[in-house]
C-alpha cells in the first residue's frame, strides 16, 4: 500500500491506495474567510459521515477536506484527511495557460438541452395544478486546451485565484478519477460553525453587471432590477427552505426580513445573512448537510420534484451545484457552494464549464441564458477566451431585453 493514503478505519467506502507522488496538492480553499491545505501523508474517504468520524476521532489528522457532489445520492464524496498545512502552498500564476478551443457540437447539445429543459418547465411552474415553484436549470460548455505544454491544474488555480481574491478559490482532484480536479471561485458561502454558532448567506436571485454604467449606477441598476416580485420570490423559497431544515438542529436563528444586495464577480446577487445558536457544538456535519444539500439554490422546490427533472435531463453535474470545504477535529466546519467553477482533466486537457440559474413562473427564456452566459464568463476570463463562439436565443414578441454579448 502506497504511503499517501493510509486507512483511517476499516469501511466498505474506503478506496484503495493509489500511487504515491511526493507532495501531490488534492485540496486547497483561500480566499477572505478561510485559507486551508492538507499535509500528507493522506486517508481518503468517499463518505463524508465517514470523513467526519475519523478527523473528530483525533488519530489520524487534524482536518478533513474536500467535495460533495450536488447528487450525494448518486455520486461519491472526495475527502482526504491529513495535518492542515501551517501555509498555504506557494503557487503564483505563472506563463499563458496556452490555447482552449471550444467542442462546437457537445456545446450546441447543451445550449438545446438547455432551452428544451426550461421550455419544457416553465407550463409546469405557471399552473396551479403542479407543485413545482422553482428548479435550477443548468448548461456546460467543453473546451480543449491545445499546445505543446500540458496545462498545470495549479497554475490554472492560481490564474483563478488571482482573477477573483474576494471570493473563495477552490481545488480539488477526484477521489474516482486520478488526475481530474474541481477548479472555481465560489461567490456564496454554505455553512460555517464556530463551536455552537452557524453562520451562512445563502444566494438566489441573480443579475449580470453592466460594465458600461460606473459603479454606483450599476449597484442602483442591480438593486432595481433584483428587488422585485419575480427575485424576491426565488430568493424566498431558498431562505424558507433553509430556515424550515435548520430548525431541528438550533435553538435560534437570526437573519433580516430583506435579502442584502451581494457583489460577486460579473453578477449581483440577493442574499440573506443567517445566524444560528446549535442545540449543542457536537452536531454532526454530515447530518447539516444531509437536511440543507442540495439546497433550491442549486436544485429547486419541491427538492425530490426538481432533482429528478434535472438528472432526466441535464448531463451529469457532478461536483457543480455541490460542496467544497473542510471540518476540522474539533468539529467546526466551512463548506462553499462548488460554483463559478470548472471540472479540468488533466489527462486530456479537456475543461468543462457549468452554470445555472433559478427558473420561477415569472422567468423569460432569454433572461435566464443571458445570467447563465455571464456566469461562465467568470471561468472563460481565467482561461483567457475572450471571445468564444456565440450562441444566441430566438426572442419572441414579449421578450424585447436582448442578449448580452458573451464575453
Amino acid at each position: 500500500m502506497s504511503d499517501e493514503f493510509l486507512p483511517a478505519q476499516p469501511s466498505s467506502q474506503f478506496l484503495p491506495a493509489q500511487p504515491a507522488d511526493g507532495a501531490r496538492t488534492r485540496f486547497l480553499l483561500h480566499g477572505p474567510s478561510t485559507s486551508a491545505a492538507l499535509e500528507g501523508p493522506l486517508s481518503a474517504f468517499t463518505d463524508l459521515a465517514e470523513a467526519e468520524q475519523a478527523v473528530r476521532s483525533g488519530k489520524f489528522g487534524d482536518l478533513v477536506a474536500g467535495a460533495v457532489p450536488f447528487d450525494p445520492t448518486s455520486g461519491a464524496s472526495s475527502f482526504y484527511l491529513g495535518r492542515r498545512a501551517t501555509h498555504r502552498p506557494a503557487v503564483a500564476p505563472g506563463a499563458a495557460l496556452g490555447h482552449f478551443f471550444p467542442d462546437v457540437p457537445f456545446n450546441d447539445t447543451e445550449i438545446a438541452g438547455y432551452i428544451r429543459l426550461v421550455d419544457s418547465v416553465l407550463p409546469m411552474l405557471r399552473s396551479p395544478n403542479n407543485a413545482l415553484e422553482k428548479i435550477v436549470v443548468a448548461r456546460a460548455e467543453r473546451f480543449q486546451a491545445t499546445g505543446s505544454a500540458p496545462v498545470d491544474p495549479l497554475q490554472l488555480y492560481a490564474r483563478i485565484a488571482d482573477l477573483y481574491p474576494r471570493v473563495h478559490s477552490y481545488f480539488v482532484e477526484h477521489l474516482h478519477n486520478p488526475g481530474v480536479y474541481t477548479i472555481g471561485a465560489s461567490p456564496e458561502l454554505f455553512v460555517k460553525k464556530t463551536g455552537d454558532v452557524l453562520t451562512m448567506t445563502p444566494l438566489a436571485g441573480t443579475v449580470p453587471r453592466n460594465p458600461a454604467l460606473t459603479a454606483a449606477q450599476d449597484e442602483a441598476r442591480a438593486h432595481a432590477e433584483l428587488f422585485t416580485d419575480k427575485f424576491l420570490v426565488e430568493h424566498r423559497h431558498l431562505v424558507e427552505f433553509m430556515l424550515k431544515n435548520l430548525a431541528p438542529f438550533c435553538t435560534a436563528v437570526d437573519h433580516p426580513g430583506q435579502p442584502e444586495l451581494i457583489e460577486a464577480p460579473g453578477v449581483w446577487h440577493l442574499g440573506t445573512p443567517i445566524r444560528a445558536r446549535l442545540r449543542g457544538s457536537d452536531l454532526r456535519i454530515a447530518d447539516l448537510v444531509a437536511a440543507l444539500h442540495p439546497s433550491p439554490a442549486v436544485c429547486g422546490v419541491p427538492q425530490d420534484h426538481s432533482l429528478h427533472l434535472i438528472t432526466a435531463n441535464e448531463s451529469p453535474r457532478g461536483y457543480y451545484g455541490g460542496l467544497v470545504g473542510w471540518l476540522d477535529s474539533d468539529g467546526d466546519c466551512e463548506f462553499y457552494m462548488a460554483l463559478r467553477g470548472l471540472d479540468f482533466d488533466a489527462n486530456n486537457g479537456r475543461l468543462t464549464l457549468r452554470a445555472g440559474g433559478g427558473i420561477v413562473a415569472d422567468s423569460r427564456l432569454d433572461v435566464e441564458f443571458a445570467e447563465t452566459s455571464a456566469k461562465l464568463a467568470t471561468m472563460r476570463r481565467a482561461l483567457g477566451i475572450v471571445a468564444p463562439v456565440r450562441s444566441s436565443v430566438p426572442a419572441p414578441a414579449e421578450r424585447r431585453a436582448p442578449l448580452p454579448a458573451m464575453v
